[in-house]
């Protein structure tokens, strides 16, 4: 061989190893998840909030959004206006959050204290928390055995439950949209550069794979619910019925204070300590 085939062999760099194939690499990132939950209370806690959330939120949704549209379309003929509001109303709901929780994390990052930030956000948390709630509740007061009875007889029956959905959305979506820049943050802090080398080398699949895990699990849980709701369709005031909406409304009205709640608790005398 000669010399400038010698010089070019030893100068290419080494082939990489064969990839993993998908199942691999999906038990690979789900592995690495359970063990930043192991590691880290604040992620874990955080965790346990957003897959509570998403239990809740699907099993609500699956019982309340068929029920209540088949109501707005059969006897106030809003359901057009409900989707078209609804669709129009969203982008400016998460403009609005944008602006302001991007506003919120740029004026934490220039505290040098990093133990201050993650107060900041734990206490914003609680706020989202709070939106939450309140948007669980709006929705469950859209149900349509309670609406009936509520507002059923009201001569502006239909306009109430216009608001009372648009309501929901704008509780419940700002909170989504503040609650997604704010966790980010905060697991970057504590994951992405704590001092868990194996974890924060791998913090972006980590991410990836607590939300496909929770995509996942919203999807089943929602047609499940859906298809539960459809054989009570003739019969929604049944004890069934109300124990799938009373569920899920109180699943997601809890869900997001697992972490403020936890530092309360515990998470809050440690706040010296690097994970």
């Amino acid at each position: 061989m000669s010399m400038p085939e010698t010089a070019l062999n030893t100068s290419m760099p080494a082939p990489h190893p064969r990839s993993r194939s998908l199942w691999r690499e999906v038990m690979h990132k789900t592995a690495l998840w359970m063990q930043a939950l192991a590691s880290s209370p604040y992620y874990r806690y955080g965790e346990i909030g957003n897959l509570l959330y998403t239990f809740g939120k699907s099993i609500l949704e699956g019982a309340v959004l068929y029920t209540m549209f088949s109501m707005a379309q059969t006897e106030f003929k809003v359901a057009a206006i409900l989707g078209v509001l609804t669709k129009y109303f969203y982008p400016g709901i998460t403009f609005i959050s944008n602006v302001k929780v991007s506003a919120f994390v740029d004026c934490l990052e220039r505290f040098a204290d990093l133990r201050l930030q993650v107060r900041r956000l734990i206490g914003a948390m609680a706020l989202v928390g709070g939106g939450q709630a309140l948007g669980a509740i709006l929705l469950l007061l859209c149900y349509p055995p309670l609406f009936n009875t509520l507002f059923g007889s009201m001569a502006g029956g239909r306009y109430v439950l216009i608001v009372l959905y648009l309501l929901h959305h704008i509780c419940d979506g700002s909170a989504q949209v503040a609650e997604g820049r704010i966790w980010f943050k905060l697991i970057e802090i504590k994951l992405r550069h704590g001092r868990l080398s194996r974890i924060s080398e791998n913090f972006w699949g980590i991410h990836a794979m607590s939300q496909n895990i929770q995509l996942i699990a919203g999807l089943v849980l929602l047609w499940g619910t859906t298809l539960t709701t459809g054989l009570f369709q003739d019969c929604l005031g049944h004890a069934v019925m109300w124990g799938i909406v009373l569920s899920g409304t109180l699943l997601t009205a809890l869900s997001k204070f697992s972490l403020p709640l936890a530092w309360q608790l515990t998470l809050r005398h440690r706040m010296q300590e690097e994970e």
